[in-house]
């Protein structure tokens, strides 16, 4: 595992402490820690009418202000964790995600993340996001949030209990997708704890016809 020096704080990791969310962990304090771990993604559908479209040869295949904003209200002063597509489809501009604690997944050891941390599993990112650090940087790491892509929600899907899902009315060209959440639902193993309203985006060029926020949670 490699630690960027360059992030603001030193973690000293505990190994083998990842495991399931909204575990309770003894710090010495008075009363214990409790972590969550978070999926966030928007989707839409394909253009052969597939639901959950994530992204298009490596990028996001539309762009939502409204979307955009959300995900940083939620995110923002917390640990974020992405696997290296997700990072690289940030471009140079918006990485590392400011006010947030960027946590790289990448099989290469040696691959490089100026301002995050790279690491080469799930276990280690979720051990790493949930250390303090010192000296304190402010960030709230009661909620840890996965970003993306498909394959880190697939392999996060365990380790989370809740997902926050914005639904896009539109249909765009995509070979990522989101994991499967209705079948989830259907089989009873997450639950909608909220459905919002459907909106329109304020840019009505932008090719999406309406958008609307969603929270799920595991119930198994």
């Amino acid at each position: 595992m490699e630690h960027d020096s360059s992030r603001s704080g030193y973690h000293e990791p505990e190994p083998g402490s990842a495991g399931l969310s909204e575990v309770e962990e003894d710090w010495g304090d008075d009363f214990p820690k409790t972590f969550s771990v978070n999926l966030i993604w928007a989707e839409a559908r394909d253009k052969e009418g597939r639901p959950g479209a994530i992204g298009f040869q490596g990028g996001m295949p539309w762009h939502c202000a409204e979307d955009m904003k959300h995900f940083k209200e939620l995110t923002v002063s917390h640990p974020v964790i992405m696997g290296r597509k997700t990072w690289e489809s940030l471009g140079l501009k918006y990485r590392p995600l400011p006010n947030r604690d960027n946590i790289v997944v990448s099989r290469d050891p040696l691959y490089s993340a100026p301002g995050a941390t790279v690491v080469t599993s799930l276990d280690d990112a979720l051990d790493l996001a949930r250390q303090e650090a010192i000296p304190d940087d402010g960030l709230d790491r009661s909620e840890i949030w996965i970003i993306g892509g498909a394959q880190l929600f697939a392999k996060a899907l365990p380790f989370a209990n809740k997902a926050y899902i914005t639904t896009l009315d539109a249909e765009v060209d995509a070979d990522s997708y989101a994991p499967d959440m209705q079948a989830l639902i259907e089989a009873g193993l997450w639950s909608e704890a909220e459905v919002g309203h459907w909106h329109k985006p304020a840019d009505l060029d932008c090719g999406i016809r309406a958008y609307r926020f969603s929270v799920l949670t595991k119930t198994k």
